[in-house]
């Protein structure tokens, strides 16, 4: 079995020379950062309710899918407590508070049962829906660099990696596990984008959190397109041969 690539840094270690004192604002500006940020957070977050539905739904058959969900969890956590320090640093948040919001609120999977139907439509909507985040944190650099230190861009940068990782982890588990269902990946696609509107209310699903002004529709074709080119390249013959040495 190929092992997802990993990546290892800490937003504590990027944070760790800095204080809320440094980024005093107005109390608008304040007010303005945590409503930018909130959102960032709590999604993130809602990454331990998808896997703890997943596993309710006994949707994770195959080695490479499970491996993929463990160190995509990981890295979910470490987005969360990026966030959470974030807010401390720029927009009046503590942590015992932030963690009690994110505790209390529900959660809804029934949005999005269509691709939790089986472990392969997961795989598919979790590549796409971590191409659309990498893509759409990529346009949010004005933002972060507008908080007053270089820090934050690093971090983001960081996290962009790290979103981009998980997509073509995900892509991976494709090409190895269902090579001979590719040609359903554009379909499940099209259903992703076309059930995507105006009105979408999150629930906190984790995925499909396409709010903002980032969630174009030429983002969300582009990243539809990206993923259909990258389950179709052919997995190289070592990782084919380890592959099938796995039992499903």
């Amino acid at each position: 079995m190929s092992a997802p690539v990993r990546r290892h840094w800490s937003p504590k270690e990027l944070f760790n020379a800095l204080t809320p004192a440094m980024f005093t604002a107005d109390a608008s500006v304040v007010r303005a950062r945590w409503d930018r940020l909130w959102p960032e957070l709590y999604t993130e977050y809602d990454a331990r309710h998808l896997k703890k539905e997943l596993f309710i739904r006994n949707l994770i058959k195959t080695n490479e899918a499970e491996a993929f969900f463990n160190a995509w969890a990981a890295d979910e956590e470490r987005h969360t407590d990026g966030f959470i320090q974030i807010m401390e640093l720029v927009a009046g948040g503590s942590e015992p508070d932030l963690r009690e919001r994110l505790d209390a609120r529900p959660h809804d999977f029934n949005a999005i049962s269509e691709f939790l139907e089986d472990e392969f439509s997961l795989i598919v909507m979790i590549a796409f829906d971590e191409m659309c985040t990498c893509r759409a944190y990529a346009a949010e650099r004005e933002f972060y660099a507008g908080l007053g230190s270089s820090c934050f861009l690093l971090w983001l940068r960081e996290v962009i990696a790290d979103e981009a990782v998980h997509s073509m982890n995900a892509v991976n588990v494709i090409r190895a596990r269902y090579c001979d269902r590719v040609s359903e990946v554009g379909v499940i696609l099209e259903s992703l984008i076309s059930g995507i509107t105006d009105d979408t209310t999150y629930t906190g699903t984790f995925v499909l959190d396409y709010f903002g002004k980032a969630y174009t529709k030429e983002l969300l074709a582009n990243c539809r397109a990206t993923i259909l080119r990258n389950v179709a390249k052919p997995l190289f013959p070592a990782e084919q041969d380890e592959s099938n040495r796995r039992p499903n």
